[in-house]
């Protein structure tokens, strides 16, 4: 079974930063290259979207940043950095476990957190003290006189991303993200100014407010009223007699039984004879590989070849070669490359789960539109690409923060580097979707471009599904 690994944005990606000891520059380009070494024998991303040339280059530059000594979070960052040039969203890199712990007692963190929306960043919510005038849904213009794009601009290179596209990139920067990569960036504060501007104000105003300690991040702590949008639920609801709204938003929920959902939610779709479905995975970040299958075929017949190939470097490949899903899925290195077995290139392939192939009559033939955002990424993204593939559904929403054409995920190795303890967290399996795009490296672009309003935001709104419905009925 191959585990597609969901990027995650958290202390453990981005913690650090007691420590002041300095490393020479001998023993970080022994950890640099020690790194770089392992990335070219295991990651098949590494030269996927840029000739090897230009690659080696970028990779020769960032080395030459280390003509002198480093303490381990500025190294942090530059592996990071190293990382974000293969531009693969899987995978990550974390500091020593001491190191996360020490920083979670600093009583330095930025108190809110966010999200974009339309690049602009709105607070969803305060774990700090009561400031009149802070609340959930308030635009947050700029942190101790930086503006937003520029504090984005020094963030970016370390927030990994598949491809080209920056859909991701903005959303994973949401909830306590900005804290934490603010953190890493400009180093320990006990006070912050923050540039904000409410819905109803005419001009933005500053407010001072106290850091907190990362521990302060948990629920008893929360400020605001949460907001509970129906795409980050399994939702059904049908809308009137000819159209209905399904949420999927995860593939890799253990505790959901997928047949027995998705027979429940299609066997009403055709006892109700819904002409047009709205398919929401904008908050569909991956999950285990087959759920994705299975959902795809309940809503065509037929069986596509998803997968051009399915490969994995010699390295990670002969380590693991006798483990049971290796051979269930009849891994085999061929011409200096290992490759899964070809019945797993298809769309009826459901791993080790068991699944069997839908009722033909729940099958979904009918109009379909597909709700996609930045964070419909991994398996969310590959469900995607299927239904653009084949021409199924009409795409509205963000670009996808997965790659049209596939990534490297999968089973990964951990790599510990000598001398930092720096460990990198190396995904392996290269899934290459059988699609040629016109432009390499970007996701699904949508139809209708839709992004969330800031009165939707603050209304609870879910913007792309009242898009669908005017669409549909107009």
């Amino acid at each position: 079974m191959r585990i597609i690994l969901l990027l995650t944005i958290t202390l453990t990606a981005y913690s650090s930063i007691f420590s002041q000891k300095k490393f020479d520059s001998e023993k970080l380009l022994e950890d640099f290259d020690f790194a770089v070494k392992e990335l070219r024998l295991q990651h098949q991303g590494f030269y996927n979207y840029e000739e090897n040339n230009i690659a080696d280059t970028k990779v020769s530059i960032l080395r030459d940043e280390i003509n002198g000594s480093m303490t381990k979070l500025e190294f942090y960052q530059l592996t990071r950095k190293l990382l974000g040039l293969m531009n693969e969203g899987h995978g990550g890199v974390a500091l020593p476990k001491w190191t996360m712990i020490k920083t979670g007692l600093s009583k330095s963190f930025f108190p809110l957190s966010v999200r974009f929306q339309n690049k602009e960043l709105i607070i969803t919510q305060n774990y700090g003290e009561n400031i009149e005038g802070l609340s959930k849904g308030v635009k947050l213009i700029a942190i101790n006189g930086k503006t937003i794009n520029e504090i984005m601009g020094d963030l970016m290179p370390l927030i990994p991303t598949d491809g080209f596209n920056e859909t991701s990139r903005y959303e994973w920067i949401q909830g306590k993200t900005l804290s934490l990569l603010y953190r890493l960036v400009y180093g320990k504060s006990s006070m912050y100014e923050a540039e904000i501007i409410g819905p109803n104000d005419k001009e933005s105003r500053l407010i001072r407010i106290s850091a907190i300690r990362y521990t302060k991040f948990k629920s008893k702590n929360k400020k605001f009223e949460d907001k509970h949008f129906n795409y980050f639920k399994f939702t059904y609801e049908q809308v009137n007699d000819s159209i209905a709204y399904l949420s999927v938003p995860s593939f890799g929920i253990d505790s959901w039984d997928y047949p027995e959902l998705y027979e429940k939610v299609f066997k009403k779709i055709t006892n109700t004879n819904i002409k047009h479905l709205i398919l929401d995975i904008q908050g569909n970040t991956g999950g285990t590989e087959g759920n994705e299958n299975l959902l795809y075929h309940y809503l065509s017949e037929d069986k596509i070849r998803k997968y051009r190939k399915v490969t994995m470097l010699p390295k990670p490949y002969l380590k693991n070669k006798n483990d049971k899903d290796y051979i269930f899925d009849k891994w085999r290195l061929k011409n200096g490359i290992a490759e899964r077995g070809a019945f797993t290139c298809f769309s009826d392939y459901f791993s080790d789960l068991g699944y069997s192939m839908p009722n033909k009559s729940y099958v979904y033939k009918n109009k379909l539109y597909v709700l996609i955002s930045g964070l419909t990424f991994s398996g969310g993204a590959e469900l995607a690409s299927m239904i653009k593939m084949t021409e199924r559904g009409t795409f509205i929403g963000e670009e996808t923060g997965g790659a049209y054409e596939g990534n490297v995920s999968g089973y990964s190795q951990t790599i510990k580097l000598p001398n930092t303890k720096l460990k990198i967290d190396i995904p392996t399996v290269h899934f290459q979707i059988d699609v040629q795009p016109n432009i390499k490296g970007r996701g699904i672009i949508p139809l209708y471009e839709v992004s969330e309003s800031w009165e939707d935001y603050i209304n609870g709104v879910n913007s792309k599904l009242e898009f669908a419905k005017k669409l549909i009925m107009n």
